[in-house]
């Protein structure tokens, strides 16, 4: 009886490694589309030794933007978004959780020590799924980080944040196969009460993004460049009026 339950659990030891081994071999995985953002009119970009990427845009406007990647999906997956803009003279930041664990709660300190000693005094922030959480995180535990707005792009919520005073613009898609409709309503309660909500229509959970598999997600009907263009001229919007609001006389 003892070397039949010791197979049993040998067996079930092996299909737990075995699906995390695949999670980490499919899922989250860059498209190939994503190096042609490396390169455009008006930045240069930099992958750096720790897995990091740096846009440099070639007319700074003075703010920084901060990418926080969600759960196993690799920093170079938001190329599209970086590109974006450092066109429009953003320095953006893109760290990366790790090779081990791809998670963007293994980057949160090296992060704000990078922000706080950086020249730029003015940070936003773009949070997908996981990366959402861990933004809020890190504007909580850190203020040397010097973020002053943040975008969650289908973020979940598991964490209390309803007394952040930070201004917070939340993008969720009606398609979204790893937020759906009813959790999704549910975190609104753990976010600042002035947070302002966008529903993208036909939008999943994985093209906020540019990588090629999410398990449990469901099929988008915009496609990845439809809905990342909409989720980058709603953000870019949000943090244009943060930044007016912010400079405003009183």
């Amino acid at each position: 009886m003892l070397r039949v339950l010791v197979k049993i659990v040998g067996v079930l030891l092996l299909i737990v490694i075995g699906s995390v081994a695949m999670l980490y071999i499919v899922d989250g995985q860059p498209r190939p589309e994503t190096r042609a953002f490396l390169e455009g009119d008006g930045y240069t970009s930099t992958i750096n030794d720790d897995g990091s990427l740096l846009f440099t845009p070639a007319q700074p406007n003075g703010r920084g933007l901060l990418i926080l990647h969600g759960a196993l999906i690799k920093p170079l997956s938001y190329a599209n978004t970086a590109a974006y803009f450092a066109q429009r003279g953003y320095t953006v930041y893109l760290p990366y959780g790790g090779s081990v664990t791809r998670l963007p709660l293994a980057a949160l300190e090296s992060t704000a020590a990078w922000l706080a000693a950086s020249p730029i005094d003015d940070w936003v922030a773009i949070g997908h799924s996981l990366g959402g959480m861990s933004t809020l995180m890190l504007v909580s535990d850190h203020p040397e980080a010097k973020v002053r707005a943040a975008a969650l792009w289908a973020a979940g919520m598991p964490s209390d944040f309803s007394n952040l005073g930070l201004p917070v613009l939340y993008l969720w898609g009606d398609s979204d196969g790893i937020l759906p409709q009813e959790r999704f309503e549910d975190g609104k309660r753990y976010l600042p009460p002035d947070t302002q909500y966008e529903t993208v229509a036909g939008a999943n959970h994985r093209d906020f993004a540019m990588y090629t598999h999410q398990f449990f997600d469901r099929d988008g009907q915009l496609g990845w460049e439809r809905q990342i263009a909409i989720a980058n001229a709603l953000t870019d919007e949000f943090f244009n009026a943060q930044a007016t609001s912010s400079t405003a006389p009183l």
